[in-house]
């Protein structure tokens, strides 16, 4: 099943993610950043969470969604959106959707649609 890969970036806003330095956060610091991305996680969670839901339709079915977010603490407000998908180009709408919902100054790119893998490593050592 192929994914389509989107790219979500919403506005910096707090004092690690504005200053870009987030190399030795003070707790008050690493607090006000846990707290902005999870109220991102809360304003985005439903919607994504009702893809899966919707009605089915000829192609563009979405059957899973993962969202990954960046681990440095000055970064915090990047994420990569991962939607598995039945057929074709789907998930039309999907990036329009996300942005009605984000601050303004957000940007939602679609990457692209990927059909799945083509190699991995390291390779399996089962034997």
């Amino acid at each position: 099943m192929p994914t389509l890969a989107i790219d979500i970036t919403v506005p910096p806003t707090g004092e690690l993610e504005i200053s870009g330095d987030g190399t030795a956060p003070t707790d008050a610091q690493a607090e006000e950043e846990s707290r902005v991305r999870q109220e991102f996680l809360d304003l985005v969670a439903p919607y994504l969470a009702s893809l899966p839901a919707r009605p089915p339709h000829r192609a563009g079915n979405v059957s899973r969604v993962e969202l990954l977010g960046e681990g440095v603490w000055s970064q915090l407000n990047h994420y990569l959106l991962l939607v598995t998908i039945d057929i074709g180009e789907g998930g039309v709408g999907i990036d329009a959707g996300l942005l009605d919902l984000l601050p303004a100054g957000s940007r939602v790119d679609v990457v692209g649609t990927f059909a799945g893998p083509l190699g991995q490593w390291p390779t399996s050592t089962a034997e």
